[in-house]
């Protein structure tokens, strides 16, 4: 049983990494660097920090995004962007 709990750990960090990957793909397409993502919080409502740098910016932003917003998180950067 905990070869299969660490199994399944192993399993959705990387589940994780390929969405913030796929994530950070997207803001690249618009010029915007993400240089790290950081897990705030535990349990179901994770959380996580998103340090990006911006050519609107000088200095680096943080957005709070949940892996299940992603998607509408691009679009919003996308939108705010183009």
């Amino acid at each position: 049983m905990e070869f299969l709990t660490k199994k399944l750990k192993i399993l959705m960090s990387s589940s994780i990494q390929d969405e913030f990957k796929v994530f950070k793909d997207e803001l690249r397409k618009l010029n915007i660097e993400v240089q790290k993502v950081v897990k705030v919080g535990n349990g179901s409502m994770d959380f996580h920090e998103v340090f990006y740098k911006s050519p609107r910016y000088e200095e680096v932003k943080s957005i709070y995004v949940q892996r299940h917003n992603l998607d509408s998180m691009i679009e919003k950067f996308k939108q705010a962007y183009h």
